[in-house]
């Protein structure tokens, strides 16, 4: 089955505050940052039913080799990201952790 995957306004402005911050950290660490989302995304699009459910209904990818998990959700062929989270960010209530 072929998934769409649809990204929510808020979170392609929160990863790029991220990729922002992560820069002026440190060079080049933006740009991991935004390799290992786009590399999640493509999982996450190829299997969503492979992640965990954390709070129904919605599921948690954690970025390879970085502190950052990508929420979303999956009603029918379309798949619904609507955070990129920190993991040591304060639980969400929403979301879950």
């Amino acid at each position: 089955m072929r998934y769409i995957l649809e990204i929510a306004p808020s979170v392609t402005k929160d990863a790029s505050k991220i990729y922002a911050y992560r820069e002026g950290e440190r060079k080049g660490s933006g740009e991991r940052f935004i390799q290992a989302l786009t590399e999640c995304y493509a999982q996450i699009r190829s299997n969503p039913y492979g992640f965990q459910v954390r709070k129904e209904p919605f599921r948690h990818a954690q970025l390879h080799r970085l502190k950052y998990r990508v929420v979303f959700k999956v009603e029918g062929t379309l798949v619904l990201v609507v955070q990129v989270r920190h993991t040591s960010r304060k639980v969400s209530k929403k979301h879950g952790p």
